[in-house]
């Protein structure tokens, strides 16, 4: 039977990373490495070259590929048949044709529309990893037919269950994500006993839910539980007393209904505690377990200046940004801290010292007073310690930055507040505007004015101030049908606006008229760049990048991300093109041949913003609030390639950790843009810090 209409995406590449997990792929493994070479068929072997080559490469496929191996050889098509793929990647649009095609796989995504008849049902049999992710055919009835050998399920966004929903047959299950569904109201019964991992995080959805737990329930029975991950749970007191003590790694961030009285000494071996935004206590903080490796504490706004740690001797990483917690805290850190976050702690003082806290190795304290002699007694120690300014003024979320022609900062906020800093002085704004509408997006003009745009309801806008006077005045104003998201300054003059309804209208400011309309997007438009030579390049939500000839309206190449939506762009010092993608991947494109030069994987699921440095380096801000500094400079690839590590590495350093945002998975790193002194200034909530940007590695050009 063929298999080339079995899968939703025809072959294009072969994954580095694929799925096809279980004897194939276990044969990398040195512990049974030479069992699974004789397992490899001998025209495999000799396709490959020779057994490890043969058991590497079928380790690395996803079931996608096997359409292109069967039609090698009759052989090769039967070795694929009994390869135990646990491909949870590639979304199978025909169940029965699938288990068809590939007998032995035991792991399936099914696409969100599959109709759960019997024979859907009965070509599950065996499967022990199943994701079935927005399958809102999912009921509880067929949750009941799924067969009794998983191990692994996903049932994300399954909105067809309901809170009568039971997994307690499914008796082999380790592992369970059932977040975002009617489900997770039941999450505390009808678990079997056999789950070491649950996952019921509410918080990754368009649309927020809490999970509910009732007075009193108990999760006591889950007694192999390793890893809990409930955040914006109402969790209470009763419940948390009754998790078991072979937890290593608990999530209960925006949990909201623990007391003074909670307690974590139960739990002997947790090693991990997100706790971000959380009703945790002084007296709760005082608890924990001594088998602490990992704590995040962050936005807990009932932490007070009297909290204080317990001696937590592994303790290595906590993070406190964003909290009232002062000196009293700071002098009970354990000495083998290596990683503290203090972001906007406001409380701590100038006599707070850090010389206890020996290994430490990376200080993050944007915004918290703390005396230069400690920040630098710290550095003398071999402590990363950035250094940074802030501004302060904005009482909502910043959204966009962007630097002026005479060097003087502009950020602008959620509300429509804009304000001017001259970075070199610091203290207060030296303007403030205001917008008739909510900001997304800034660009400095080449004549000192600036553009902002946004949004007005349901349309968006374009004003554009004169900033060298004071007061500042609105010279020009446009609004379209769509919400302006993001602004780039074509080399003449013009301006780009990208705009939610998928178009890139050009406006000449001068005239106050759109001058063209750029079609061909399916998604709102994320991301704008200009390249050297003037070509304007546009991102969206569908993972392609169109670059575009202006003058005659129309699309000249197309990028093709391959990983979800494009987020941001930036153009390198040499004119290569870097995109950002939500699935955390960076690329880099050549100017020239249009080619993707190479591809990096950063912290987070998300790149959320980019800005080239003057140097050639590349600065990135994932969903994770770290920043990352990549060396993507054609001097380091040569370094690279002379040395031991693989070919293609760009090296990263990370600059800063800022805390995560209120939500804690939300994503408040907006926007970069490097300073005229050399400094990077970031927004990260309502805070605009400005953080020195070590200098490059020297290499031999």
């Amino acid at each position: 039977m063929e298999a080339t209409t079995l899968f939703v995406s025809p072959l294009e590449h072969w994954t580095t990373g694929g799925a096809a997990n279980g004897i194939m792929a276990a044969a990398t493994r040195s512990k049974r490495r030479m069992a699974a070479y004789d397992d490899v068929p001998l025209l495999v072997r000799v396709l490959a070259g020779n057994p490890v080559t043969g058991a590497s490469v079928l380790s690395c496929l996803d079931t996608t590929d096997t359409r292109a191996l069967r039609r090698l050889h009759p052989a090769v098509a039967g070795a694929v048949a009994g390869v135990p793929w646990a491909d949870t990647v590639t979304p199978v649009v025909d169940a029965v044709r699938w288990r068809a095609a590939l007998p032995a796989a035991v792991g399936a995504r099914l696409a969100e529309g599959t109709r759960f008849s019997d024979a859907v049902v009965a070509a599950l049999a065996g499967v022990t990893r199943l994701d079935l992710r927005y399958c809102y055919n999912v009921t509880d009835e067929v949750l009941l037919r799924l067969p009794t050998t998983l191990c692994t399920l996903n049932v994300h966004r399954c909105r067809g269950l309901t809170a009568h929903a039971s997994f307690a047959h499914l008796t082999a299950l380790a592992s369970l994500e059932c977040g975002c569904m009617g489900a997770v109201a039941a999450c505390h019964a009808g678990l079997p006993p056999s789950l070491q991992k649950l996952q019921a995080d509410c918080t990754l959805s368009f649309f927020f839910y809490v999970l509910t737990f009732p007075a009193g329930a108990s999760l006591a029975h889950l007694s192999q539980l390793r890893v809990l991950h409930i955040p914006s749970a109402n969790l209470g007191d009763d419940t948390l007393a009754s998790l078991p003590p072979s937890l290593i790694e608990l999530d209960i961030r925006l949990c909201n209904k623990l007391t003074a009285a909670a307690s974590f000494t139960h739990l002997p071996t947790l090693q991990t505690l997100n706790a971000a935004n959380s009703d945790i206590s002084n007296a709760a903080l005082a608890c924990l377990p001594l088998s602490l490796v990992c704590l995040d504490v962050s936005a807990c706004r009932n932490l007070t200046t009297a909290a204080a740690l317990p001696p937590l001797p592994a303790l290595r990483l906590l993070d406190v940004g964003y909290t009232n917690i002062g000196d009293v805290l700071v002098a009970s850190l354990p000495a083998a801290l290596e990683e503290l976050r203090m972001v906007s702690c406001r409380s701590v003082t100038g006599h707070a010292t850090l010389d206890h806290v020996r290994a430490l190795r990376l200080l993050c304290s944007m915004g918290t007073t703390l005396a230069r002699a400690v920040v630098a007694g710290c550095r003398a120690r071999g402590c990363v310690a950035p250094a940074a300014g802030e501004l302060r003024g904005h009482r909502l979320d910043v959204s966009a930055l962007a630097v002026l022609a005479d060097g003087r900062l502009a950020s602008g906020d959620d509300k429509g507040g804009v304000r001017v800093w001259d970075t070199a002085v610091g203290g207060e704004a030296t303007a403030v505007l205001r917008m008739r509408g909510d900001v997304c997006a800034l660009a400095a003009l080449h004549d000192d004015r600036l553009a902002v745009g946004g949004s007005r309801g349901v349309s968006g806008y374009v004003e554009v101030w004169d900033v060298a006077g004071t007061p500042p005045i609105r010279t020009a104003e446009k609004t379209f049908d769509g919400t302006v998201l993001t602004l780039g300054v074509l080399t003449d003059g013009r301006l780009a606006a990208g705009c939610d309804d998928g178009r890139v209208r050009v406006v000449d400011v001068g005239a106050g008229v759109v001058v063209a309309e750029l079609e061909g997007h399916r998604g709102g438009v994320a991301a704008l760049a200009v390249l050297p030579d003037g070509t304007l390049v546009s991102g969206f939500g569908g993972g392609k990048v169109f670059v575009w000839d202006v003058g005659r309206k129309v699309c000249v190449a197309a990028f093709d991300m391959h990983t979800n939506k494009t987020s941001s762009l930036a153009v390198l010092a040499d004119g290569r093109l870097a995109a950002g993608s939500w699935g955390g991947e960076l690329a880099l494109w050549d100017k020239g041949t249009r080619m993707c030069m190479g591809t990096m994987a950063g912290y987070g699921d998300r790149a959320t913003a980019l800005t080239a440095l003057p140097d050639g380096r590349l600065v990135s801000a994932p969903g994770c609030g770290i920043i990352q500094v990549w060396d993507t400079r054609p001097a380091a690839a040569a370094a690279v390639a002379a040395s031991s590590r693989a070919a293609g590495t760009v090296p990263m350093t990370v600059l800063a950790h800022l805390p995560k945002a209120a939500e804690c998975d939300a994503v408040f790193t907006t926007t970069l843009v490097p300073l005229p002194d050399g400094r990077l200034a970031c927004a990260q909530m309502y805070d605009v810090f400005l953080l020195e940007v070590p200098p490059p590695v020297p290499y031999d050009e």
